[in-house]
């Protein structure tokens, strides 16, 4: 399906006005290509009671002008307005459906399995792609056909929909394969996920999105492809990305934390087939997660001796290293968030 015209679309609410309600920033029109036709692009919308940032999540998604869009929500059963909006704009949806499911990674797999595009994102509910951000992601994917991925950075905005400060860019000011594997892995991050595009092939062969995971998919999945194909960075906004109390990243807790162990299990379960780079990083790759789960309960406050266990953790896989930040981190950590209470707290 192409795109449709803004004219085609039903009117925004009143009041609403700037992009996505309307098109007040540029917009292209389809480039031509020398070599065939635009790869189609499946984009899957997880969403739950979600309705008051639906509707404008779709339109940036409907209004990119793409020439072979493949656009399906997977609603897990919302019981606010959600659904009358998905209804709204169903003439432009290749699919949806809503009902109860096991997750946004299982609502992100029933997508996927729904779909039949060369590149692949989950857009969630809550976020805003950025004008021309599909063309930019597939451009940059055709023009360097070793990458698995391509993302760029993000701008941030708030629950009402207004610009916050942004999200450091890379310093890097040109296109190009990064971040390295050793540095992934060292950071447990490939890129931003929110506004990438992956190439379909690879996530399936990688298995998917694994549903065990509730708040780390993305890094997870983009560091399985990353290991064999390596990201392209677009040094470009490519998302809107909401910041609001209840969004995941906000959240600090015992399954965010021993998710990211769990990534890193995954990858060295199976040492035959890593490549030497992986190898070398298996020490940095545990101690990223270990780093992060003792932030977790510390910032928790909560569970005193997993704390003390994943900060032990953390110094083994550090060979003795890394004392300078470590002691930053528990000064901010403790002091200036005055988290002392964790180490009254036995659960």
């Amino acid at each position: 399906m192409k795109c449709p015209d803004i004219k085609e679309l039903p009117e925004p609410p009143p009041g609403m006005k700037g992009w996505p309600w309307d098109l007040n920033g540029e917009v292209w029109g389809p480039p031509k290509l020398n070599n065939g036709d635009w790869p189609r692009i499946s984009i899957v919308t997880p969403s739950y009671n979600q309705g008051r940032f639906l509707e404008q999540s779709v339109r940036s998604v409907l209004l990119q002008n793409y020439p072979d869009l493949e656009y399906i929500i997977i609603d897990a059963g919302s019981n606010d307005e959600s659904v009358e909006i998905i209804k709204k704009y169903e003439p432009w949806l290749t699919y949806w459906i809503s009902e109860p499911d096991r997750g946004q990674s299982h609502a992100i797999n029933k997508g996927l399995r729904k779909s039949t595009g060369q590149l692949f994102n989950w857009h969630n509910s809550d976020d805003n792609l950025t004008p021309n951000s599909l063309y930019r992601s597939a451009l940059a994917i055709l023009e360097h056909p070793n990458a698995g991925y391509a993302y760029g950075f993000a701008k941030l905005i708030d629950e009402h929909g207004r610009e916050k400060l942004n999200e450091k860019p890379n310093t890097v000011l040109e296109i190009g394969y990064r971040p390295l594997l050793s540095r992934a892995l060292s950071e447990l991050k490939a890129g931003f996920q929110p506004g990438c595009l992956m190439k379909r092939e690879f996530v399936e062969q990688a298995g998917g999105i694994d549903e065990e995971l509730h708040y780390v998919m993305d890094f997870d999945i983009m560091l399985r492809i990353g290991l064999r194909n390596p990201p392209i960075y677009i040094p470009h906004p490519q998302v809107y990305f909401r910041k609001h109390p209840a969004v995941k990243s906000n959240q600090w807790n015992r399954h965010r934390a021993t998710e990211r162990i769990r990534i890193v299990n995954k990858i060295y379960k199976k040492p035959g087939w890593v490549s030497p780079v992986v190898k070398q990083n298996k020490r940095k790759a545990f101690r990223a997660a270990h780093k992060f789960a003792w932030m977790s309960y510390l910032k928790a406050e909560n569970c005193f001796h997993l704390f003390m266990r994943h900060f032990v953790l953390d110094v083994y896989y550090s060979l003795g290293g890394g004392w300078k930040e470590r002691l930053k981190l528990l000064i901010w950590l403790l002091i200036k968030k005055q988290r002392w209470r964790i180490f009254s707290k036995s659960h």
